[in-house]
């Protein structure tokens, strides 16, 4: 099962930017909770340190693509090394402020400064897609960061939960900045594997060549001649004239089932904390929330070591199907080990699930503008994981765990319900299929 993940390490500077990639992205998994806590914790309310995770959710929506865009436009180390610095110093002036206990206003402020260096998950994937050498071991690619990724996402707030309570309120925030720090700059000095600024070098190719290969969405049928510009462009102006939003009405639909996602995993850790609670139970919180990852990590490697024959489309719609059904069942649980059970049959889906949307995007996004699309849908995710995070904590405090259950359960179903809908269209989509420029051929051994 192992072997294609380890054909694809061995690509020339894989494992080098996939280490120091992982080790900045520790701070993904810890911002949301740590955050949250340490306000509460400083300040003793749950209102304070929801709006300043809000605050921080918003400011990475709007941040964050013009980032994206600028590192597609100038390169990942022209932009990230001053919008690593600035989220760096932003995040120990928040530390500072919530420690010296700051007027509320002061932390909201300072809140757009931790997207300033952008989604490190996209700038890893970035790298993936200029480095395979084909669309089978770039399915493999996204799913190891997938797997990697989950576990972070579902495992950080367990680990910021006890540093906070059983530590320093501020001592998860500091590992977030020390993870940021080491990691984002030994990252972008890996030079030899950062993908060149494609804008540019997009445009000279299509004058040069006039039109482009194009595949359906799925990869299977080819078709010769298609204009490589999206339909309708030349219809929007102003503001929204070109925006991927506008123009890739697919990326829409991805950023939403994200937004579920992240709902479904905020909510759940909240509620699980306080099922546990209910019970007695709290020290065995955070073990549930790891066999959940661990579910998440197995079907992770699990559906990245095969080829699939269903499309796209197909596969995102079972996967998110899997996720939104399964984490409807929570509410069902007994008992701890019940729940246990079922957060890890519920994981095995959720990483494939993650994937599969990132394969989506990557099929549906001139190469030129990718680390601006999949930033879009990694938004989508914190605003999913800021309403699921606000919402829950709210209605645990009015019905107890099964309120915030409720919350998981809406999240999940509400993700298929998108998938459903959206399955012909996604099917039907064409996409890009653009050569990678490259110094010498790397090919997997």
């Amino acid at each position: 099962m192992l072997s294609p993940y380890r054909g694809i390490l061995a690509l020339p500077g894989a494992r080098a930017f996939t280490l120091w990639g992982l080790v900045a992205r520790l701070q993904m998994g810890l911002t949301g909770l740590s955050t949250f806590l340490l306000v509460q914790i400083e300040y003793g309310r749950y209102e304070y340190g929801g709006m300043v995770l809000a605050a921080i959710a918003v400011s990475y929506a709007v941040v964050s693509p013009q980032v994206g865009r600028l590192v597609d436009a100038f390169g990942q180390s022209r932009v990230l090394r001053w919008g690593f610095a600035v989220a760096i110093l932003g995040r120990l002036a928040m530390i500072a402020a919530a420690l010296t206990h700051q007027p509320v206003w002061v932390l909201v402020v300072l809140a757009p400064l931790f997207a300033a260096g952008g989604t490190q998950s996209t700038h890893t994937r970035a790298r993936w897609t200029h480095i395979v050498p084909d669309k089978h071991a770039l399915n493999t690619a996204f799913s190891l960061e997938s797997s990697l990724e989950e576990v972070l996402f579902i495992a950080g707030p367990a680990l910021a939960t006890v540093l906070a309570t059983q530590v320093g309120s501020w001592v998860p925030s500091a590992i977030a900045v020390v993870s940021l720090a080491i990691g984002g700059y030994a990252f972008l000095s890996l030079k030899a594997t950062e993908p060149p600024a494609l804008r540019r070098d997009a445009r000279r190719r299509q004058g040069r060549d006039g039109a482009s290969r194009a595949l359906v969405v799925d990869g299977s049928m080819e078709r010769v001649g298609l204009p490589p510009a999206p339909r309708g462009l030349r219809r929007y102006r102003g503001a929204l004239r070109g925006h991927l939003l506008v123009t890739t009405p697919a990326l829409v639909i991805t950023t939403a089932i994200f937004a579920t996602q992240g709902a479904v995993f905020a909510s759940t850790d909240a509620a699980t904390v306080a099922f546990a609670e209910e019970l007695g139970q709290k020290q065995w919180s955070g073990v549930v929330l790891a066999v959940w990852a661990l579910g998440s990590l197995v079907g992770g490697l699990a559906y990245g070591s095969r080829m699939w024959s269903r499309t796209l489309a197909s596969r995102l719609l079972w996967g998110v199907t899997a996720t939104g059904v399964g984490a409807a069942t929570f509410i069902l649980a007994p008992s701890m080990l019940w729940l246990g059970v079922l957060m890890f049959l519920t994981g095995l889906a959720i990483a494939p699930t993650m994937a599969v949307s990132d394969g989506v995007v990557h099929a549906l996004i001139p190469r030129s503008r990718l680390t601006e699309g999949m930033t879009w849908t990694r938004t989508g995710m914190d605003m999913g994981v800021a309403a699921g995070a606000w919402f829950a904590g709210w209605i645990i405090d009015r019905h107890g765990s099964s309120g915030g259950f409720l919350v998981t359960s809406i999240a999940g179903l509400t993700g298929v319900a998108i998938a459903a809908v959206s399955w012909r269209y996604l099917r039907s989509r064409r996409a890009y299929e653009e050569s990678v420029s490259r110094d010498a051929p790397l090919a997997v051994p």
